[in-house]
């Protein structure tokens, strides 16, 4: 309790929306509290080429403190603020999914160049963190198997081309009948979570959930 407490003065706990000193225990502070409200986002989508359906689940809109909080987290280190972020989108998951019982949780994969360059795939961080919360296997049920171009660079047209056939299933007997829960940072047009939502219903999954921190909108794009 002693080392905690030095720690605490030390490297105080800071606001993970405006890196304010906070007391210990809080994870954001009054003013963030009040400004950045959870917007509860969901939304059904389906796979084209299938007709299947998947519902995805966000707590937050991507702009303002938000999208800045996502992009420190995501490029600049800030492993912790995952903690702060699974929590909420497991609470999103609880209040906006009817029937949250899964088999297994997962995430969006990201190439080993590109966890290489990062030291940490951030969504993996999320799904790890709900899985255990949560009480849930943490599986990983898919790979990326090339390295495409980030789909935060191409315009929403170029999305769905770019992740075609880029991701593939690590184990599908592990993935058959059972009913996963896909983990991501934020969802933009879709295009990368339908990709990983089309390979786990080809393996024999019976349903397939989506949950992200934060949906871009037309308006933060």
């Amino acid at each position: 309790m002693k080392i905690k407490r030095l720690l605490d003065y030390l490297f105080p706990p800071r606001c993970v929306f405006c890196s304010r000193v906070i007391s210990p225990g809080k994870t954001v502070c009054g003013a963030c509290e009040k400004e950045v409200v959870p917007v509860h986002w969901k939304q059904r989508m389906i796979l084209p080429e299938t007709g299947k359906t998947f519902l995805c689940t966000a707590p937050y809109s991507y702009d303002g403190k938000v999208r800045k909080a996502i992009l420190n987290f995501k490029f600049r280190g800030k492993k912790k603020y995952g903690e702060f972020f699974s929590d909420r989108m497991l609470e999103n998951i609880r209040r906006n999914v009817p029937d949250p019982s899964f088999s297994a949780v997962t995430c969006v994969p990201i190439s080993r160049e590109r966890q290489k360059k990062r030291g940490y795939n951030q969504s993996e961080l999320l799904a790890r963190r709900i899985a255990a919360r949560a009480g849930l296997p943490y599986r990983p049920l898919l790979e990326k198997r090339v390295d495409n171009p980030e789909q935060h660079r191409l315009r929403r047209g170029e999305r769905a081309q770019n992740v075609r056939g880029v991701y593939n299933a690590r184990d599908p007997g592990a993935i058959r009948g059972g009913t996963v829960l896909l983990v991501d940072d934020i969802v933009t047009t879709g295009a990368t979570l339908s990709e990983c939502a089309g390979v786990l219903y080809r393996c024999g999954a019976k349903k397939v959930v989506c949950a992200v921190v934060a949906k871009v909108t037309t308006q933060s794009y």
